[in-house]
This record gives structure tokens, sequence and C-alpha cells, in this order.
């Protein structure tokens, strides 16, 4: 006799772990990038020292390449939501067509 496996969803598909992490990540850098760009509002371009740094770190590309990496990031999260959604559908559709196998084979006894 064949034994049936169950794969749980939450147990052995990361997609919803990857999901939250990528989730995580773009967000963080988002408000990396506003903090950034924020601050360069406030500071101006006639400040001295550490403040006309920070200005002209704002102004370079870094913190454009901070938004497409959190835009990547996001991206990629929405996928894994999809993929997420998709298992735990399936996972209810493989629950369903077991419970009708037992009913049927409890039937036949």
């Amino acid at each position: 006799m064949i034994k049936k496996r169950y794969f749980p969803i939450d147990k052995n598909f990361k997609s919803n772990f990857l999901f939250k992490f990528f989730l995580l990540i773009g967000v963080i850098l988002l408000l990396i990038f506003i903090i950034i760009k924020v601050t360069a509002l406030f500071v101006g371009e006639d400040s001295t020292g550490f403040v006309k740094q920070i200005y002209d770190f704002s102004q370079s590309s870094f913190p454009n390449s901070i938004l497409a990496f959190s835009i990547i990031t996001l991206a990629v999260a929405v996928i894994f939501y999809f993929f997420y959604s998709q298992f735990v559908k399936l996972a209810k559709i493989a629950d369903e067509i077991e419970k009708e196998d037992d009913f049927d084979d409890s039937i036949e006894k």
C-alpha cells in the first residue's frame, strides 16, 4: 500500500517567509531613501561641515540606487506573495481531494 504524504504549506514552502523578508527589506530601503531626501530638504546647499556632506550625499546617485533596489525587492515580495497564495489554494484543493478519497474508502468498506 502506498503511504500518502501530506506537505503542509507553512512547513515546506518558504514563500511566506521570503515574502515577509523581501517586504521588510524593501520597506527599510524605501524608508532610508525617504529619510535621505527629507533631510536634504531641510539641510540646504549653503550649509557647511557634516551637514554639507549630508546634502552632497543626497544629491548623488546613491539614493536613487537605494530607491531602485527598494522597488525591485518590493516586486520580488509581491511575486512571492502570489506564489504563497497559489500554494495555499493548492493545499486546500489537495485537502478536499484527500477527504473525498477517505470518504469513498469508508463507503466501500
